[in-house]
């Protein structure tokens, strides 16, 4: 049997020119488990792609849980750290706590003290206003036994002033006669200068003159000099004689009791000392009398 010899190349190129010959070799070369192998293959390559897509994805996210999670790590070292710190903190606050239970426990001590010493200040307080009432009232009767007192001695001072310038008076007159004076009229009392003067009126050999005194209960060398140097003012002896007692004047001081020196102060002054005992020292010469109108001080 002869055998036709077909160029490969033309069989070729006509199997690439006639598609319907193509398959026609396929099925007839090839069996249905390698027809099948480019469709495999292609679904492979795809699903290797999608894969390969999906572990690049997972390499992503799988970085991106690494950066998380070393993020995690960082705040966790650091929440740490501010746990740490808290707990530091928390243990200290206890600590104050503690402290200042215990402060309260001495501050409640102490003001449980302040209670009772308050308690004890009131009883006091009100047991010094009792005090203060029972001595308010001791007070207001010493008040009047001293007003009674100060009256009574008001009393007692006026009486002795007043019997300690009847004795001045009663020795003026009886030293006056003594002298050989004539009492003219009964003595008077000049107020002048809120002092009483005693003035008695007298006469010896035709001329008239006026015997003045002043009382002292306690007489001291002050009063002598304070006594004299008024009668030598002229604008006394002015106001003198104003109030009727003209001069001239025969100077006296009396006094119940007498300090030391009233004697040399008396003669030195030129005035009469007399006590309840009599005359001490006699007067000096007499102060002329002066004229309303006269030269004043």
């Amino acid at each position: 049997m002869q055998t036709d010899v077909i160029d490969i190349n033309l069989l070729l190129r006509l199997i690439e020119e006639n598609p319907e010959w193509r398959a026609l070799l396929r099925s007839v070369v090839l069996t249905d488990d390698l027809l099948e192998l480019p469709a495999l293959f292609r679904r492979l390559s795809d699903h290797v792609e999608a894969l390969a897509e999906s572990h690049r994805r997972s390499e992503e996210r799988l970085s991106r849980l690494e950066e998380a999670q070393q993020r995690a790590e960082e705040r966790l070292s650091r929440l740490e750290a501010v746990v740490q710190e808290l707990a530091e903190a928390q243990k200290r606050a206890e600590e104050r706590l503690s402290r200042l239970e215990e402060a309260q426990l001495r501050t409640e001590e102490r003001l449980s003290r302040l209670e009772e010493a308050q308690l004890r200040t009131e009883e006091a307080v009100r047991a010094l206003a009792e005090a203060q009432k029972r001595t308010d009232e001791r007070v207001n009767q010493l008040s009047q036994k001293v007003d009674h007192l100060a009256e009574a001695v008001n009393n007692l001072q006026r009486t002795i002033g007043a019997t300690m310038e009847e004795e001045a008076e009663d020795w003026v007159c009886y030293l006056l006669e003594e002298k050989g004076y004539q009492i003219l009229e009964a003595p008077v009392q000049v107020r002048m200068d809120g002092e009483i003067d005693v003035a008695i009126p007298a006469a010896r050999d035709g001329q008239v003159i006026w015997a003045v005194v002043e009382a002292k209960t306690r007489l001291s060398r002050r009063a002598i000099e304070d006594w004299a140097n008024r009668m030598r003012s002229a604008g006394y002896r002015r106001r003198l004689t104003q109030n009727g007692v003209p001069g001239p004047y025969l100077v006296y001081i009396y006094g119940l009791r007498v300090d030391a020196g009233c004697d040399a102060a008396a003669h030195r002054f030129g005035v009469g000392l007399i006590t309840g005992r009599g005359e001490r020292v006699p007067p000096g010469p007499l102060l002329p009398s002066l004229e309303s109108e006269g030269e004043e001080d």
